[in-house]
C-alpha cells in the first residue's frame, strides 16, 4: 500500500459557521444598545431644611426616577429622555435614575441630597496636594492648596472651625475675606455666619525634617455648620 506524500496532504481550512457570526453581531448590537446616562446632577447638594434643589437628568434609553423619602414636587415613575425638577427636602434624600434599554443592560445612578436640620453638620474640607484644581503649591518652606467648596446653599452658614484630628500643623485659614491661625485642638469662631461655599485657602508650614516632597498629601481642615433662621442675624 502507498501512501501520499507529506508534502501533498490537504490543508485544513477553518469555517466561522452561520450561527458564530449571529452571535457575534447579536453581541455587538446588545453592547450598542445599552442605556447611558449623559448627565445627571441634583444643585445644590446640601441644603437647609426645605430649599429648593433642581434635578436635572439626559439619557440615552428609557428613564424612570425614584425618590426616597418621596417628594410631592417628582413623583417615582417613568420620565422623559431629559427633563429638570425642583424638589425641596426635609430630610436628607436619595433620587435614584434607573435607565433601560431593548438587548442593553440596564443602569442606575443616585444623588444623595444632605439636608441640614436642626443639630450643626460636620464637613471635612480637604484640598490635595496632587490635584492641580486646588492650585498647590510649596514654597518658602510652606504648602498651600484651596478647597472649592461647591453645591453647598449659601443658607449652609460656617458655625465653627476646628482642627482635623491627629492633625498636628499649624494652619493659616482663609475664606470669605477673612483669615485666621488655627492650631492643633483648637476651635475658631472667625469665620462665623460665612456661607460655607466658596474657597478656602489653607496653608501650612513644612514639617521639620520635611520636604515638598515628603509633607503629608493633604491639607485638611473640619468645619461645624448650621441653619439660620429666616431674618435671623
Amino acid at each position: 500500500m502507498t501512501k501520499r506524500p507529506r508534502g501533498n496532504a490537504p490543508h485544513k481550512r477553518r469555517v466561522v459557521t452561520l450561527p458564530v457570526v449571529g452571535l457575534l453581531i447579536f453581541v455587538l448590537a446588545s453592547s450598542a444598545c445599552n442605556p447611558h446616562v449623559q448627565k445627571f446632577t441634583a444643585d445644590p447638594r446640601h441644603i437647609c431644611a426645605g430649599e429648593p434643589v433642581q434635578i436635572e437628568w439626559s439619557v440615552v434609553g428609557s428613564a424612570r426616577i425614584i425618590v426616597r423619602p418621596p417628594s410631592d414636587h417628582l413623583h417615582d415613575g417613568p420620565v422623559s429622555d431629559d427633563g429638570r425638577a425642583v424638589i425641596t427636602p426635609n430630610t436628607t434624600t436619595n433620587v435614584e435614575l434607573q435607565v433601560t434599554r431593548f438587548l442593553g443592560n440596564p443602569t442606575r445612578s443616585v444623588q444623595e441630597i444632605e439636608v441640614a436640620a436642626g443639630a450643626p453638620r460636620r464637613e471635612v474640607l480637604t484640598a490635595s496636594l496632587g490635584d492641580a484644581t486646588s492650585t498647590p503649591s510649596c514654597t518658602e518652606g510652606r504648602v498651600t492648596a484651596t478647597v472649592h467648596a461647591k453645591r453647598f446653599s449659601p443658607q449652609v452658614k460656617v458655625a465653627t472651625v476646628l482642627s482635623h484630628p491627629n492633625d498636628g500643623r499649624t494652619y493659616t485659614v482663609q475664606h470669605a475675606g477673612r483669615a485666621a491661625i488655627l492650631t492643633p485642638g483648637t476651635v475658631l469662631g472667625d469665620f462665623r455666619d460665612t456661607p460655607l461655599a466658596g474657597d478656602w485657602t489653607l496653608s501650612a508650614p513644612v514639617g521639620e525634617g520635611q520636604t515638598c516632597e515628603t509633607i503629608p498629601p493633604v491639607l485638611v481642615i473640619n468645619v461645624n455648620t448650621q441653619c439660620l433662621a429666616e431674618g435671623h442675624p
